[in-house]
């Protein structure tokens, strides 16, 4: 993959890929703040002004403005807030690009940020709030990860917390996003039908006269809880359940080979998780696995719904599967399936605009360079039984699993009989 790179003056950075075969354009804007630098007083202050931004600006002071701007010539325009970063980004034909960068410029640079809009916006996330408590397969996810993380904003919903929201104003949101957008921790990314030196001279003239300021800093990761179990007791038709281990950080050598790990584990219908407890058993119509790797920490959990009087087998399935990683190697057939499966997600990935304007985007600000598609295969194919089995022995021994479930208290006394102390909270 070809790009041009510029790093401005205040220290924003800007990568352009030209694809003269496509017909779009797409833009991603990676800022490098989220909820993971919050406290309690304004968790969800990160992803609730992520909302508002949508609201109104100097040059359209509506929602509706912004929104027909992009959508009347056939685009797509949208955001969202995670841990550690806040993305906003567009897609479009690829005569109109310049014009999604005025608008998510405008967003960023000049937001009225009206008294009016935030109370209005603190009810649709006050909802958003409640509808993740009700959904219990959002709820158990939000419980490991609260064990994993405990008392720290990694462990915390992204959406933040009803009592903060309720107290969110204009001039804290102001005041968070006058610290936390700084240039530095801001990466432009495009790609598509575009010449690279006018979209550098025009992202130039759009954020080159942002000031310097110094990024919020994050609050390390903690240790993981003592606590080893978490249960929310539900009624329903179904149990959930995670169980959950802490991984590495993005930047460590065995995240690729604890990646190849979660593929051969619960990753896609061919996994092992998959085939076990859905096509074999028929305990599950979703299983699944997967890892998160963060600045200074990472996890990887396995997740299944299953009916309440399943739950006990299906737990005790799943963890036979992780067992078996650690007692013995991945087949040579097997490795080589998911050696092609992971490349290929990467190869498809790269072949439309958003994709790889969030990959060049997303290298950059947390790897500070990309990666190439032959790089990243050649550390996939350099990976072997042995390594899977030595990070399975390593970060997936069964003293340092985490199980959270919400469910049936019927269902959910059969689930941890192994661990040293559990909670469990009447929903």
């Amino acid at each position: 993959m070809r790009y041009e790179r510029a790093t401005l003056p205040n220290g924003l950075r800007i990568l352009v890929s030209e694809m003269p075969e496509t017909r779009s354009v797409s833009l991603a804007v990676y800022v490098g703040v989220g909820s993971r630098v919050e406290d309690r007083r304004n968790a969800g202050t990160a992803h609730f002004l992520e909302h508002i931004l949508f609201k109104g600006t100097a040059k359209r002071p509506t929602a509706q403005d912004i929104s027909q701007a992009i959508e009347g010539v056939g685009g797509v325009v949208n955001a969202s807030t995670d841990k550690e970063v806040t993305v906003f980004w567009s897609r479009m034909v690829a005569r109109h690009y310049l014009l999604a960068l005025d608008v998510i410029a405008d967003m960023i640079r000049a937001p009225l940020l009206r008294v009016a809009d935030v109370d209005q916006e603190r009810k649709v996330v006050l909802e958003e709030l409640r509808m993740y408590r009700d959904q219990p397969s959002d709820r158990v996810h939000g419980l490991i990860d609260e064990l994993l993380y405990p008392n720290h904003p990694l462990g915390w919903e992204t959406a933040g917390r009803e009592k903060a929201v309720v107290g969110l104003t204009p001039d804290g949101l102001r005041g968070f996003m006058d610290r936390g957008y700084a240039p530095q921790r801001i990466v432009v990314a495009l790609a598509g039908r575009l010449d690279a030196t006018e979209a550098i001279t025009a992202v130039t003239a759009h954020f080159g006269d942002m000031s310097r300021r110094e990024p919020v800093p994050a609050k390390p990761a903690p240790a993981a809880s003592k606590t080893q179990a978490k249960h929310v007791v539900k009624r329903g038709e179904q149990a959930h359940f995670c169980v959950g281990w802490r991984g590495v950080p993005q930047g460590h050598p065995d995240k690729y080979t604890l990646d190849m790990l979660n593929a051969v584990l619960g990753e896609g219908m061919s996994s092992r998780l998959f085939l076990e407890l859905r096509e074999k058993r028929a305990l599950a119509y979703d299983v699944h696995s997967y890892g998160t790797n963060y600045a200074d920490a990472g996890h990887l959990v396995t997740y299944a719904g299953v009916a309440p009087a399943s739950a006990g087998e299906a737990l005790s399935v799943a963890l036979d599967q992780v067992a078996r990683l650690s007692e013995e190697p991945v087949g040579e057939a097997e490795l080589m399936r998911v050696r092609d499966f992971a490349k290929g997600r990467i190869e498809l990935r790269l072949e439309d605009t958003r994709g790889v304007s969030g990959w060049l985007a997303g290298q950059e600000l947390f790897l500070g360079r990309v990666r190439t598609v032959e790089e990243l295969c050649a550390i996939i194919d350099s990976i072997g039984p042995a390594d899977i089995q030595r990070v399975a022995r390593q970060y997936l021994r069964p003293e340092l699993a985490y199980i959270a479930a919400v469910g049936p208290r019927a269902a959910l006394a059969t689930l941890d009989g192994n661990v040293s102390e559990r909670i469990e909270i009447a929903s």
